[in-house]
């Protein structure tokens, strides 16, 4: 159980996990089967030592030398590899990868993190997405990160390839206990008929948790996880000032969970997250983490870490928890996607919670 709950407003704001608590879910997790659908990226990190650069003969401009590369699974794939670091027992990916070199690399980063690729399907068109990340050394130890260049995929799947995806999610679905969704690119993976297969799986009692950019409203009987921006959009609604009472972030993610038929994890960095279900709203405050801090992939390590304790069982106030303290453990991991293990998470707790 949460150790504490108060009333505000008529809403719920619910207390810390118990450290028994935490150790039940990080020990039934050990047994979770976990599938994750949509856009998986390859994330490249070039280091560039601006010491050597040098001024271009042919052009005006000073050479960037690479002097390392490495490559990690993105997007979707960076969800399910979350996933297998917090000790799920099984982790499948759904999704499209391209049969190039940024497919085939990130085939093998999959396998080589323990991710099922049975059900990816593999496309002789388009590409495979890329999040390419210069990372600039100069003199004194300083770095700094340049602008991203991404390879995208500029246009959607034809429906012989979406007609591979839904035969996938079906036998995905039918081996695994919960579904995390990762709707990431504009015509992506997961489009309108990936999304009422979802439904179709979920209306059945398969447990699904969606997370979308652009889409989060248009999921059914899908537990969302929208942030501050995604949510007001999804219904219409002014995203409110940084000032706003907590009661303003309930009534949005009261409508949306309405609109989805479903529960709703309204995530809002600092301020914490807000767990709606049949209307009732449970505020759920975030960790303390002291900096330096690195954001990038920390949504991803907490949509991990939330469907993971939903799967075990945990109520969404207790999920949403657990899921601040992965998403605490991933942002004390500078210049790259931080994953959390159960270690971690077991000393982030002993470190955030009195």
């Amino acid at each position: 159980m949460i150790e504490t709950n108060k009333e505000i407003g008529g809403s719920i704001e619910a207390g810390p996990l118990s450290r028994e608590k935490v150790m039940a879910i990080l020990a039934g997790i050990q047994g979770l089967k976990a599938g994750i659908i949509g856009d998986s990226c390859l994330d490249i990190y070039w280091q560039i030592d601006m010491t050597r650069s040098e001024l271009s003969r042919e052009t005006p401009h000073y050479t960037l030398p690479v002097v390392g590369e490495s490559f990690t699974p993105g997007a979707a794939a960076n969800t399910a590899v979350n996933l297998k670091k917090l000790g799920c027992s099984e982790v499948k990916l759904c999704s499209i990868i391209a049969d190039d070199w940024r497919g085939r690399i990130l085939r093998e980063k999959l396998e080589e993190s323990g991710i099922s690729c049975e059900h990816v399907v593999l496309s002789k068109e388009g590409s495979t997405p890329a999040y390419c990340k210069p990372i600039l050394h100069g003199l004194q130890d300083t770095v700094q990160e340049a602008p991203r260049i991404d390879f995208i995929h500029a246009s959607s799947w034809p429906e012989s390839i979406v007609g591979q995806v839904i035969d996938a999610v079906d036998a995905m679905a039918a081996q695994v206990d919960v579904i995390g969704v990762t709707d990431q690119l504009v015509g992506g993976v997961v489009g309108d008929a990936v999304r009422r297969r979802l439904s179709h799986w979920a209306e059945r009692g398969k447990l699904v948790v969606a997370d979308s950019r652009e889409h989060i409203g248009s999921f059914s009987g899908c537990i969302v996880k929208p942030n501050e921006v995604e949510a007001p959009r999804s219904v219409g609604m002014v995203m409110p000032d940084e000032n706003a009472p907590l009661e303003e972030w309930m009534e949005i993610g009261r409508r949306l969970s309405s609109q989805v038929s479903a529960p709703c994890c309204l995530t809002m960095g600092s301020r914490g997250a807000i767990w709606i279900e049949e209307g009732t709203a449970t505020a759920v405050p975030t960790l303390p983490v002291k900096p330096p801090l690195d954001v990038v992939g920390a949504g991803d390590c907490f949509g991990a870490s939330l469907m993971s304790a939903l799967g075990v069982g945990a109520s969404g106030a207790e999920a949403v928890a657990f899921a601040h303290l992965g998403a605490a453990v991933s942002v004390k991991k500078l210049g790259g996607v931080g994953h959390a293990s159960p270690e971690e998470i077991m000393e982030r707790y002993d470190e955030c919670v009195k």
